[in-house]
């Protein structure tokens, strides 16, 4: 009816209204509604409509006694005309008699409510009302819409639940005052939400209603109000797939047990009901109890959880007690640590009322020790002397007498060992506390710490190694007491030191039994807290075991291992590395063998590089080089050709890279500078270079590019470039020289001049594989190419310089097909942190390069130099990770299954890199195989015996065999069963362990296919 007589105004006027113009659109084209009422707002602005005019333009429709939607229509006008109209536009007047008419219509028609309530909340935007216009919007939602279920739509209920919201969160103190004043407000307040679902509006609601939970006197309404939130209780809502408005059940959770944890006038009704539904089966219900309960005792009075206590107390003990879930046992123990802490801010009767029954049961239980009940005892009273000094205090007076009068009279070192985890648990939480609170009071565990002390060094040194555990619970124990200040005195704290260091230094057991590597731990902690006394007692006892010039290099390499460890604690670390270097310049002076000044160096470098040296700027101090470093590089200028060892070297290099590398450019160019003489004539000699190339190239690895000048770059380049095309040097001298040239040529060449540099340096590929390459030249030629495909700035000389390579392999025979694996294998010399730049595409731009090439020449090269494309192929594969693969894997398969025909000795690398491509295939893409499966079951079993295949490759075929019938469709397999099965009789009698073994798995799986026939039939 309502749209009939619109259309019949539009008939008769051609001049309509906004109103009408509004109603005729918004159920077709809400956005033209928008828009009209967007016009409404502008002409309001330009006054060239007056908002007296608007309001009686609305009547008709507002008033519409036969169609309510047409009511509804107009209201949601009217709002979205507030919504978007500047504050400035109407005058105060103007909005007390919106606010009325508004208001004067929910009396009499609730249509629209939702529209109403928009509205309001735009005219309140525009000034703040009077606390008489704020009691009375209240009173008249509250009264006329009520209950607010009623309302079907959502976005209804939820306009009223914001605008209630709003008036909470902007007036608490009128509305407060129509609490007091109005007795009959607060129950239909309360009662108003029952019944509400949507997720949405009870985020707003549970958050709405702790303003009066928390602010206003509520004691007679509080069970009603308690009720009202707790029906929610537990939480089970599971938001929808792609939720838009992204509300978690974890968000109603937490804003529910703000509203249970409200009040104290709530605890009557919240805990008897919390711990009803703590013996729900529901693990799930159980938690949600658990973090409640701790709400409540961290938002109720101390007064108020004392009545609770000891109830809570008995349930919450059977979580801990018989644990069900190790996260409820863990909640239920963090809650009594908050009773705890709750009563210690309090009066001390509460406090002594509680911890009690807590004492007298752990007692009890500990006089059973030990069994779970002791243990779980033990957590209980460690969950609540962490709490606070007060309660630690309490527990230690209440258990400890007992605890070590329960000790001494026992000779079970079961026993022993149970009642000492217990005093552990208490010892930790004094750690905690005295963590946190330096003044913390520390007499009742004095009173016990001589006895705790004797207790625990006597079973650390003198029980049965064999008591594994005891002797671990007394170490514990000693680094714990150790670590609390004033709780030893200083002799007794000696002591403990001692004993620790003794185990560390003396006890030599072999397997069970040996608990050095804790021992170790635990003296790094020790050093923590008490630095002077490790100074003075372990370090000197570690040093007497450290002689200058020892006998027996392998007996010192255990202590030389753990004094390093040690450095990982920043205060010994100066210590531990002053000692050390003292100890190589002792030994080096007296001539000791020089594994043994070689292992003192290894100390060094492990101390610099996982110790804890002091840091400035977030970079290790410039000063430990200049102490450390500087007296190593002054040795080498100073020693003979040949004195010190290329290993010992290399060691010296990896100390100066660790401590130079972080340095910044100023500081590295002043020593660069400085040591480039002695360097620059060194590497003249070939000899020396050759002796030094394990230095040389730590040295430039931690050097920055803008250190090095282009004319000393090209000098060094040079002289690398001799070495490595020498045919009379050692090969694993040779390698660290290509390693150095690799380093050079991606660090320190500008890409701009990367070739006229090459020339100059004389390692220019083109000319090094001119006419026919030997071998050192080829070596070098692929040390430069690495060097710029891992650099990524020479993309057009390094494809060109890669190609020569490639084209090389159909004249120069197999070892340049070997020399493939290089450009991609692992160098922790090419790194960011070595400065290098590395490109985080280059193993995608060689395989793109490199690959599809090899692929298209195994297909169409002669037999004779096929295995040179096959070698290089699986050398570039063997060190990519399968996501680069798996794109070309049908085009690999041929190449790879002529990779296992490869049977002479230098090729096993090659074979067993074929084989974990193999194994990738058959685990994540068994289906590009299976077309193949006759021959690679053939040549996986050949891979399995004979001379031609090591044990790697042998082991390794068997897993790719024993893949077959698991991946693969049963129809593909089942022919190849029984020649299977025949063959692996022979690798169950293989030489080698691991063969055997893999044998047995890969026997099974194929027996396996005859299982699934019988079901079958």
């Amino acid at each position: 009816m309502g749209h009939y007589n619109i259309l019949k105004s539009v008939q008769e006027d051609e001049e309509m209204s906004d109103i009408e113009l509004y109603l005729f659109e918004v159920d077709k084209n809400k956005d033209e509604a928008q828009r009209i009422a967007a016009q409404s707002v502008s002409r309001l602005e330009a006054k060239t409509l007056k908002l007296i005019d608007l309001i009686t333009s609305l009547e008709p429709y507002i008033n519409d006694k036969d169609d309510g939607s047409i009511r509804a229509k107009t209201v949601t006008y009217l709002a979205d005309v507030l919504s978007s109209l500047p504050a400035r536009v109407l005058s105060g007047q103007e909005r007390r008699l919106l606010c009325d008419f508004i208001l004067g219509r929910i009396e009499g028609d609730a249509e629209g409510i939702g529209a109403s309530a928009r509205a309001l909340t735009a005219l309140e935007g525009m000034g703040k009302w009077d606390v008489a216009t704020i009691q009375n919007v209240m009173r008249t939602f509250i009264e006329n819409t009520h209950p607010l279920r009623q309302y079907k739509l959502q976005t209804e209920r939820y306009a009223l639940v914001q605008l209630i919201d709003l008036l909470l969160a902007k007036y608490r103190d009128a509305l407060r005052q129509l609490h007091e004043s109005d007795h009959e407000f607060m129950p239909g307040f309360i009662s108003y939400f029952e019944g509400e679902k949507d997720p949405r509006n009870l985020m707003i609601i549970f958050s709405l209603l702790q303003v009066p939970m928390t602010e206003w006197d509520i004691h007679a309404n509080a069970q009603d109000l308690f009720d009202s939130v707790f029906n929610y209780f537990p939480i089970t809502f599971k938001p929808p797939p792609d939720d838009p408005y992204g509300i978690t059940a974890q968000d109603l959770k937490d804003r529910l047990r703000d509203c249970i944890a409200a009040n104290s006038d709530f605890a009557p009704y919240a805990f008897p009901q919390l711990l009803d539904k703590l013996d729900s089966t529901s693990m799930n219900t159980k938690r949600d109890v658990l973090h409640t309960i701790q709400a409540c005792v961290v938002g109720y009075e101390a007064k108020t959880i004392n009545l609770y206590s000891v109830t809570l107390w008995d349930a919450l003990k059977f979580e801990i007690l018989n644990v069900q879930e190790e996260d409820l046992a863990v909640e239920s123990l963090k809650a009594l640590g908050l009773i705890a802490a709750k009563f210690a801010e309090s009066a001390e009767g509460p406090l002594n009322a509680y911890l009690r029954p807590i004492i007298k049961e752990c007692n009890e239980h500990l006089e059973d020790a030990p069994t779970k009940q002791s243990e779980a005892a033990g957590r209980i009273l460690h969950a609540l002397a962490s709490s606070a000094p007060a309660v630690a205090d309490k527990i230690a007076k209440g258990i400890l007498p007992v605890l070590f009068s329960l000790y001494n009279g026992s000779q079970s070192i079961t026993k022993r060992r149970g009642l000492l985890e217990a005093l552990n648990e208490i010892v930790a939480a004094y750690v905690k506390l005295d963590e946190v609170r330096p003044d913390l009071n520390v007499e009742a565990l004095q009173a016990f710490a001589s006895d705790a002390l004797e207790a625990m060094i006597r079973a650390l040194l003198h029980a049965p190694r064999a008591e594994v555990s005891f002797r671990l619970a007394s170490l514990k124990g000693l680094s714990q007491l150790v670590s609390i200040r004033k709780a030893l005195s200083e002799k007794e704290t000696e002591r403990a030191v001692d004993a620790i260091t003794n185990i560390v230094l003396h006890e030599q057991i072999e397997g069970h039994g040996n608990i050095r590597a804790q021992a170790i731990e635990a003296l790094t902690g020790v050093a923590h807290s008490v630095p002077l006394v490790v100074r003075d007692r372990s370090v000197p006892a570690f040093m007497v075991e450290l002689p200058d010039e020892p006998s027996d290099v392998s007996a010192q390499a255990p202590v030389l291992e753990a004094f390093a460890y040690l450095s990982t604690e920043r205060q010994v670390f100066d210590t531990v590395v002053l000692r050390l270097k003292n100890k190589y310049g002792s030994a080096r002076h007296q001539e000791a063998p020089k594994t043994y000044q070689r292992s003192l160096l290894l100390a060094l470098l492990y101390a610099f590089t996982f110790g804890a040296p002091m840091q400035e700027d977030g970079i290790t101090r410039s000063t430990y080089y200049t102490e450390y470093a500087e007296p190593l590089l002054t040795d080498i200028a100073s020693s003979g050709q040949g004195e010190l060892e290329h290993s010992t070297l290399d060691v010296i290099g990896r100390i100066v890279n660790v401590l130079f590398r972080p340095q910044g450019a100023h500081f590295q160019s002043t020593v660069y500078n400085k040591n480039l003489q002695w360097l620059s004539s060194a590497v003249k000699d070939k000899a020396e270079a050759v002796s030094l190339a394990p230095f040389t190239l730590q040295y430039y690895a931690a050097i920055r590019p803008e250190v090095v000048d282009a004319e000393d770059l090209v000098s060094v380049l040079k002289a690398q470039s001799h070495l490595a095309r020498q045919t009379t040097s050692d090969p694993g001298a040779i390698g660290t020289v290509l390693r150095h040239i690799s380093l050079l040529v991606n660090k320190f060449v500008n890409p701009k001049t990367m070739q006229a540099t090459l020339e100059a340096s004389n390692i220019e590929v083109g000319a090094l594989l001119s006419g026919t390459p030997a071998p050192q030249a080829i070596g070098a030629a692929f040390a430069v190419v690495k060097g710029l495909l891992i650099q990524g700035k020479s993309g057009a000389l390094a494809t060109r310089y890669l190609q020569a390579l490639l084209e090389l392999l159909a004249s120069e025979g197999k070892d340049v097909g070997r020399h493939f694996a290089t450009l991609l294998a692992p160098d922790d010399i090419l790194s960011k942190e070595n400065h290098c730049l590395v490109s985080g595409l280059y193993k995608q731009k060689i395989f793109n390069q490199a690959v599809p090439f090899m692929i298209e020449a195994v297909r169409t090269a002669d037999t004779s130099i096929k295995p040179n494309y096959l070698i290089a192929l699986s050398g570039i594969l063997r060190w990519l990770p399968y996501s680069v693969i798996e794109p070309s894997l049908q085009s690999l398969i041929a190449p790879l299954l002529q990779t296992l025909d490869l049977n002479e000795p230098g090729e096993q690398e090659v074979k067993a890199s074929a084989l974990i491509i193999f194994e990738s295939l058959l685990m994540h893409d068994p289906t590009v195989v299976a077309e193949h499966t006759a021959s690679l079951v053939t040549r996986l079993l050949n891979s399995t015996t004979g001379p031609a295949n090591n044990a790697s490759v042998r082991a390794k075929a068997l897993q790719c065999l024993a893949l077959a019938p698991r991946q693969l469709k049963r129809e593909a397999v089942v022919p190849y069963r029984r020649q299977v099965v025949k063959k692996l009789q022979a690798c169950l009698d293989d030489t080698k362990r691991s063969v055997r073994t893999e044998a047995v798995k890969c026997r099974t799986a194929w027996l396996g296919l005859d299982e699934g026939n019988d079901d079958d039939e």
